[in-house]
């Protein structure tokens, strides 16, 4: 690629990584979204053949943000997932790790616990007063929901909180 493709193709990922889903107008077609913030990291059927456009930061980023299109291809609507409301709707014993993925998109991190026979996936997420929180969620074997936790964010955490 000869430098002055390689410096447009710079200049407008840059100009896309300063577009959000925010910035989406109420009607917004899903190919005039794409085309403001480009590919999403993940892409889900809804119910009532709407499509949700998923951009997710995780893991450096604390944010996860859902641009859900109704069944026309227009913007329905636009919700930050890494919040307590939004972590707040997760069903335990009902919710299974499909549900999570297509609400809050791929875990910062995964733990299983072999004693307890259950996995866990942990979002990064700024709590009440800008505090760096981690929301865990766990599953059962079969993939389904048996509880949530917040916790401190272990990777702001240095040193174990030690100040040497």
């Amino acid at each position: 690629m000869n430098p002055a493709k390689m410096l447009l193709a710079a200049a407008a990922s840059m100009l896309a990584a300063c577009a959000t889903p925010p910035s989406l107008a109420p009607g917004t077609t899903l190919d005039q979204a794409r085309a403001k913030l480009g590919n999403p990291t993940s892409s889900y059927s809804l119910t009532g053949g709407g499509t949700r456009l998923q951009y997710s930061n995780q893991p450096f980023v604390q944010s996860v943000w859902n641009a859900d299109f109704d069944a026309q291809g227009r913007l329905a609507r636009v919700e930050q997932m890494m919040s307590d409301a939004a972590f707040s709707k997760v069903q335990s014993g009902k919710d299974t790790q499909n549900d999570v993925l297509r609400d809050f998109g791929r875990p910062a991190d995964t733990f299983f616990y072999k004693l307890r026979n259950e996995s866990a996936w942990m979002y990064r997420y700024f709590t009440y007063g800008g505090f760096k929180a981690a929301m865990f969620i766990y599953f059962d074997p079969a993939g389904v929901v048996k509880r949530t936790e917040t916790g401190l964010d272990p990777w702001a955490i240095q040193n174990g909180g030690r100040n040497d």
